[in-house]
Parts: structure tokens; sequence; C-alpha cells
């Protein structure tokens, strides 16, 4: 967002930095230059599983995401590279057998009508069970109106597939719209976790969380966990699962 006085320069340099960034984006796509990375979800058993992170390699650097999503939702690139990434992971999961994955998808994927049907069809091509993914999506996915999102989890759901929402509690949806949605998992945002137990509000929050997830048969993953404190309080009230830096 440019002020409305900024200088010709100074616009045209940051377009043409856009534009930089955009054909090295382009340019991995097409090359598939992205590197996953499975980062360990586990309870306090050691049981669990992991979560795909990606990383996209930009010469002899790698971009992160909050580098090049912002990039990819902005120029429609959002299922050419959801699909890459599941069809990366797909193809290497004969090597982990019994191991469970869960993969994020980029609103604007779940908005087109075919998403569902291809990512089916990346599981038959690869004879993989859809019970060893778990498709995560974001509040804003789940609570939408929008028919081609609600068709698509449904129909991955009706596959196999669990669905959880990521980050639940930092958007600003009806929560009553959790009875129409075929949620198997609620993630609890990190920026709710940080503040527990030293903070009364956060762990009124958390706790309403965990008792809502509960009472509707929900799993629970709390995100964000540093500290042996936090892990006993979530234990302790019965959070299913932790992620965290421990």
């Amino acid at each position: 967002v440019l002020a409305l006085d900024a200088a010709q320069e100074q616009v045209s340099d940051q377009t043409s930095e856009q534009v930089r960034m955009l054909t090295q984006v382009k340019r991995a796509l097409n090359e598939r230059d992205i590197e996953l990375y499975a980062q360990p979800i586990q309870n306090s058993a050691g049981e669990g599983y992991h979560e795909i992170l990606t990383r996209m390699r930009c010469g002899q650097l790698m971009m992160t995401p909050d580098q090049f999503i912002p990039l990819i939702v902005q120029f429609n690139l959002s299922q050419r590279f959801d699909m890459l990434v599941l069809e990366m992971l797909f193809s290497t999961l004969y090597q982990y057998p019994g191991q469970h994955f869960s993969v994020n998808l980029l609103p604007y994927t779940l908005m087109q009508n075919d998403s569902a049907a291809q990512i089916i069809a990346l599981f038959k091509r690869y004879q993989l069970s859809p019970e060893a993914i778990t498709i995560e999506i974001t509040e804003e996915q789940a609570f939408s109106d929008a028919g081609e999102s609600m068709h698509n989890i449904q129909q991955l759901r009706d596959f196999g597939c669990a669905i959880a929402i990521d980050d639940f509690g930092t958007g600003h949806s009806s929560l009553s719209y959790l009875r129409k949605l075929p949620i198997d998992k609620l993630k609890v945002d990190m920026s709710f976790v940080k503040d527990i137990p030293q903070r009364e509000d956060a762990c009124a929050i958390v706790n309403s969380i965990i008792d809502l997830a509960q009472n509707m048969k929900i799993a629970t993953l709390a995100e964000g966990i540093e500290t042996k404190e936090q892990e006993r309080y979530l234990q302790e009230h019965g959070c299913e699962q932790g992620q965290g830096y421990l």
C-alpha cells in the first residue's frame, strides 16, 4: 500500500521488486523448487503426527511463507501451489508407512470447484489412504458461506480425510457454524496459549474452546507451547495434543 503522495521513483522501485519476486515464485513453481519440512506434533505419550511446512528456494536463499504466500494469493497461484505441495508430499509418503501428516490449503484453493476432485485423484494416483492426511483450513474458510468451499470440504471429509481448523479463535465468525461443518480437530491459536496459566482471561478462553470441542466430540491441539507449565495446564484441562518448542 503506497501513500498517495509517494514519489514516482518509490512506486517504480516497489513495483519492480514485486515483479522480481513474482518471477522467482513462478520459476520455483515451474521447477518444483519447493522444500517440505515435517514439524512433529505430539501428545503427552509421545504419539502424534507431522505438520507439513513449506519453503521456496530462490537461488542460494530460502523464501519463507510470509514472503511468497502473499504473492501466490495475489496472483491467483493458490491452487497451483497447493496441488504441487500435495503431489510432492504424496509421492514420498511410501517411505513413511503408518505415519500421519497434516497439510494446509490456501483459501482460494477451496473456492475452486475442482479442487477436491484433484486432491482425491492424487490420493488414488499414489495409492495413499485418506486416513494418512489431515487437511487444515483457516477459520475464515471454515466459516465462509461460499458454496464451493463447503462442497470441497465435505467431499474431502466424505472421502476419508480428517479436517482441522487452524488458528481457531482468531476470526470473527459465529460459532454456530461449527454445527454445520464436518470438523475433526480445532487448533487453539498460540496468541491464547502464550499467556496461560498466568492470565485468567487467556485460561478462560482456552478452557472454553477445549470444553466446546469436547462437548462436540472434536479433538483439540494447542499451538505455540513454550513451557512445561503451559503443557501441564493444557493436559490437565483435556487438550489432546500440543505443538511447540519444548
